[in-house]
């Protein structure tokens, strides 16, 4: 089986960079996804009665800028960006690349002595030890919820090098204008119902580590048949998500495993005539890490991003763009109309680092292998 690659509007836009200078306003698009938090700066920083700045780091970071790359979509790294800036007064540089290719250019960058972003926040585990083994990565203990957080599971890593900022979550999602509310499949399960045969479409495993994420959820949930029973399906795979939803927006494909809503509900805002469908079953979860880098430890913009990224309002925020946060003190809301579970439940099955570590290889090749997957 080949794998489907298309230019998408997305994939045009993700090699672009952003600089948000202008002022939070009620008409920009970070409001239409979460209303803007209550911010008290009159001593120091305070977003919705967190602390989380002194005044001294606050106008200090008001001087400066944060360059910030991730590996979350384009969509989504303009929101976050947007928003900080908005809640902050914060000038913030982003730019956006898939895990791989972010990790291929931070480790060139660093190798001549030129690394160019301030953070970086990656959604593969192997890359972000990487990351801080080679002390790209270095510890950042100061924030005000550091204590905190380093009492959660799966929080913070390599002694305060990177924590992971937030949850990216698998579900299902389905193009309304091809299938009804009432026939829209409810579960992982119903999408081997053979009413979806030849109208369904996956991103490889070998896609990044949300993918592979969720290849290994449904394995381990479902039993090692599942995969087998998804493959009699001839569902079309992609290389991308970007991809994948672009084909579902347009009809090509009726319905979908997602590995990363977040991007769908930012397509499904944008007016893609789409829907998102958490399983009864459960979702899958991958980590998105971030880490303050030698370029940035002592710019503090840099890290009023960081302990703006762990706080309530930014976790809020990340949760309403379709993640989970990975604060267990911090309440899951609901998003849009569907419901995700929080980091603690049962029905949210995490992807560890370990798993990633120990299996990934194994689960790709393998996955290949069923789905006749070549290149």
């Amino acid at each position: 089986m080949k794998i489907t690659r298309m230019k998408s509007l997305t994939a045009v836009l993700g090699a672009s960079a952003l600089l948000i200078t202008g002022c939070g306003s009620a008409g920009n698009p970070a409001d239409q996804v979460l209303e803007t938090a209550k911010v008290d700066d009159t001593s120091g920083l305070v977003i919705d009665g967190e602390q989380i700045a002194n005044a001294d780091l606050l106008e200090a970071a008001r001087k400066g800028t944060v360059s910030w790359v991730t590996s979350s979509s384009t969509e989504n790294a303009n929101l976050t960006a947007e928003r900080f800036k908005a809640e902050t007064g914060v000038d913030i540089k982003v730019d956006r690349l898939p895990a791989t290719k972010l990790n291929e250019r931070v480790l060139s960058e660093a190798g001549v002595g030129r690394l160019a972003n301030d953070v970086i926040t990656i959604g593969d585990p192997r890359f972000a030890a990487e990351l801080a083994t080679k002390d790209i990565f270095v510890p950042y203990t100061n924030g005000p919820k550091y204590k905190d957080l380093a009492s959660m599971p799966n929080v913070v890593w390599a002694d305060g090098k990177y924590v992971t900022a937030y949850y990216t979550v698998a579900a299902i999602v389905y193009n309304t204008q091809a299938v009804k509310a009432e026939d829209a499949p409810k579960s992982w399960n119903d999408l081997l119902d053979s009413k979806w045969q030849g109208k369904i479409g996956l991103v490889s495993a070998g896609a990044g580590g949300a993918a592979q994420g969720l290849a290994a959820y449904q394995e381990k949930a479902f039993g090692t048949e599942y995969w087998t029973k998804l493959a009699s399906q001839k569902p079309r795979v992609f290389d991308a998500s970007a991809v994948q939803l672009d084909a579902l927006a347009r009809g090509e494909i009726q319905a979908a495993p997602v590995a990363g809503i977040n991007t769908a509900l930012a397509a499904q805002h944008a007016g893609a005539p789409i829907k998102i469908v958490v399983p009864t079953e459960g979702v899958s979860g991958t980590l998105n890490l971030q880490g303050l880098t030698t370029t940035g430890k002592d710019n503090p913009a840099a890290q009023l991003f960081m302990n703006w990224t762990m706080s309530s309002a930014g976790q809020k925020f990340a949760a309403a763009q379709g993640f989970v946060s990975s604060r267990t003190d911090v309440q899951q809301a609901p998003t849009g109309d569907f419901q995700l579970p929080g980091a603690g439940e049962k029905t949210f099955v995490l992807y560890t680092a370990e798993d990633a570590e120990k299996r990934g290889k194994d689960v790709v090749d393998r996955w290949n292998k069923v789905f006749g997957v070549t290149g």
